[in-house]
């Protein structure tokens, strides 16, 4: 066994142990325990990241930090949408571009990541059963959007822009039919639309940013920089939203990313560091100036599409 293969073993391994554990004892704040109308998550934002843009938007203006629940997407839905909490999910549009929440339909494993792909865990059948599954039934969520392909389109990546998830999110909250709305954006994670919002245009290394890290020194700065463009490009739609909703609203993320901290890069589940697991917590009152009426329907997870793997590729999970 090549040295390669054995660290990811002994990973998944820790990987196991830690998620026998957080499953019954999560670690970090759930969201559904604090109060708000509308749940802004920005995938991947650091809480440095943040800040370096605060004095660029106005409704910046206090940026606090809280211990995310998870370090990755999969890990944060999974002990966000509980049993326990089933009593508010069931009163709470999840709009959502991010493809792990298929989690919530049943259709991905409790160990099935990445970190465990072509490992023993992968080829027992009893390793799964250890972890135990205090995720919500999926009829006891009020609305699940999934934004992650548009097959009308035939655009794997098009729908999971900001533009799409304002302009939805924007629909449910003007219906009334929910008491909280969680609006769940893809950006900052990669691929970093900084040169283009065009993903057919991108640099290499907004594709496939950690493999430029690894690489020439000089890429670092031109990757941080990239990252931070694509958080911008986030953030320009939420400045639109917020002037399109009624209530008290929270920007936070799922996670940070690790971006040669440590020597370490991108986000494994179950690693605790801070700047993956601390991130930001802004609270905002908005009200709705009708600035946009968009011209967008809510589907349903009926139209939940099949994960492609130039998603999972683009995503960096392959």
């Amino acid at each position: 066994m090549d040295k390669r293969k054995l660290l990811r073993e002994i990973y998944a391994t820790y990987l196991l142990f830690w998620l026998l554990i957080t499953s019954r004892w999560p670690i970090g704040t759930n969201v559904f325990e604090r109060e708000w109308d509308v749940l802004i998550v920005l995938d991947a934002c650091r809480v440095d990241a943040l800040r370096q843009v605060q004095s660029e938007y106005d409704f910046l203006y206090n940026i606090e930090e809280v211990w995310s629940i998870g370090s990755t997407s999969k890990e944060w839905i999974e002990q966000t949408f509980t049993k326990r909490n089933e009593n508010i999910t069931r009163n709470t549009a999840y709009i959502t571009g991010n493809p792990f929440s298929n989690t919530l339909i049943g259709e991905r494993g409790r160990l099935e990541y990445g970190a465990t792909h072509n490992t023993w865990i992968e080829k027992v059948g009893w390793a799964d059963k250890l972890i135990k599954n205090r995720l919500v039934d999926p009829e006891n969520i009020g609305h699940i959007e999934p934004l992650w392909g548009d097959p009308e389109e035939h655009n794997r990546f098009e729908s999971q822009k900001p533009p799409s998830i304002t302009n939805h999110t924007i629909q449910a909250a003007r219906g009334g039919e929910y008491d909280r709305i969680i609006a769940h954006y893809m950006q900052p994670h990669s691929p970093y639309y900084s040169t283009t919002t065009e993903y057919e245009n991108l640099e290499e290394y907004e594709l496939h940013p950690f493999k430029a890290l690894r690489g020439e020194k000089y890429q670092n700065e031109k990757v941080w920089d990239a990252y931070i463009d694509n958080l911008r490009y986030a953030l320009d739609s939420i400045e639109k939203l917020l002037d399109n909703i009624d209530g008290k609203v929270v920007i936070t993320a799922d996670h940070g990313e690790l971006l040669g901290d440590q020597g370490m890069y991108y986000h494994m589940p179950g690693n605790p560091h801070p700047k993956l697991k601390k991130v930001p917590w802004v609270q905002i009152e908005s009200t709705d100036n009708r600035s946009i009426d968009p011209d967008v329907s809510l589907s349903g997870r009926e139209s939940a599409q099949d994960i492609s793997e130039d998603q999972l590729e683009a995503l960096g999970y392959l």
